[in-house]
């Protein structure tokens, strides 16, 4: 019995141990997946302030247009919203591909990107 015990406490903790690892690795991911993003709002909204049409900013940056659309069209309702608080929203609409599988753990509450 304590022999069934010992291997039921020890395949437990490796159970537990890979469950914490799968879930570093997803937030690591996910953390990347944001940071690109945010980079990418940051560059195209300094583009589009130097004049550059979304088609320029989208060809120089090999995006596609509908994404340089969609960050300067958040900007122009926005206009009070920084580079995060747009990206934020992008993710939260599901509009930027990479953020997809990682939208439901967006910290919406107090405006930062987990990990942040």
């Amino acid at each position: 019995e304590m022999m069934r015990n010992s291997e039921i406490r020890e395949e437990r903790e490796r159970a537990v141990k890979k469950a914490r690892e799968r879930a570093l690795k997803q937030g690591i991911e996910q953390g990347k997946d944001q940071g690109v993003l945010l980079k990418l709002v940051t560059i195209v909204l300094k583009k589009a302030k130097k004049g550059m049409r979304a088609a320029e900013i989208a060809g120089m940056l090999e995006e596609k247009v509908a994404c340089i659309q969609t960050i300067l069209k958040i900007k122009e309702e926005h206009p009070d919203y920084t580079e995060e608080q747009i990206a934020m929203k992008m993710i939260s609409e599901s509009v930027y591909p990479a953020t997809l599988r990682n939208k439901e753990r967006l910290n919406e509450e107090n405006g930062k990107f987990p990990f942040a």
